[in-house]
């Protein structure tokens, strides 16, 4: 175990916190990493199969998480899902909309598919937005403040060829994120966006051919592990920052840098 997983267990003790997609990957990471220190984990996702896998990795470390199939582009369920977090720990102070992903192959413009294009911004942007939305709420009628981070991305910020509705849906969750954080001042709810490069997670390691095409643009030439960015996001649901609200937490080798 390292200095820092050390030195930050116990960093989110008594915490409530919402994480979506967290079935896999980065959602995962940030599930076990927010469970190790301390939070109680409120876990949603659409495959079963998957969340029940994260939580029973949790459990082996002590972590508390209970596991909420929901589908984020659904009003309903997520006012459900976060309800579910308030029974089960008695408030929420954290929501990571994490959820989300390219879902659709990429494509020139005059192919781009416009059911494609629906089914990656609705989920991308709208069911954060939703997410978002849900978790505020009972924040608001808490009265006692809390944290809202979406899961953005660096191509938001320098684009790749052929993924428009992706860099679109991203874009949007970066804006509306500054949006948020300027509105929700005043109820003392913080709201940033976690921005990853090329993160090491089952969709980038399934691309054969990424490194080759993405390395030489990136100064650092290295993939992001999904356990480094859960530790920023961790460290960002803490206490230490108080202030820190309506900020891109990159995490990309340099990658939006250039």
């Amino acid at each position: 175990m390292s200095e820092y997983t050390e030195f930050s267990r116990g960093r989110l003790a008594g915490k409530s916190i919402l994480v979506t997609g967290a079935e896999s990957g980065l959602g995962r990471a940030i599930t076990l990493r927010v469970a190790s220190d301390g939070g109680q984990v409120t876990a949603v996702g659409l495959r079963t199969d998957g969340l029940k896998e994260t939580a029973d990795l949790a459990e082996k470390s002590d972590g508390s998480v209970t596991p909420i199939t929901s589908d984020i582009r659904d009003p309903d369920q997520m006012e459900a899902a976060v309800q579910r977090a308030v029974d089960e720990y008695g408030k929420l102070d954290a929501a990571v909309a994490n959820a989300g992903g390219s879902l659709a192959p990429p494509a020139s413009l005059m192919d781009t598919d416009l059911d494609g294009w629906k089914l990656v911004v609705d989920t991308n942007l709208t069911g954060t937005f939703i997410t978002l939305r849900a978790a505020a709420r009972q924040m608001m009628s808490q009265g006692n403040g809390g944290h809202l981070l979406a899961t953005g991305s660096s191509t938001a910020i320098r684009p790749m060829p052929y993924m428009y509705s992706y860099m679109a849906a991203k874009a949007g969750v970066h804006q509306l994120v500054r949006a948020l954080a300027v509105d929700l001042a005043p109820h003392n709810i913080r709201v940033n966006t976690i921005v990853p490069g090329g993160s090491a997670t089952p969709p980038v390691l399934a691309i054969s051919d990424y490194a080759d095409r993405n390395f030489p643009t990136v100064p650092m030439k290295a993939l992001v592990g999904p356990e480094e960015i859960a530790a920023i996001v961790a460290f960002a649901l803490g206490d230490e920052t108080p202030h820190m609200t309506g900020t891109l937490l990159k995490v990309d080798s340099g990658r939006t840098s250039i």
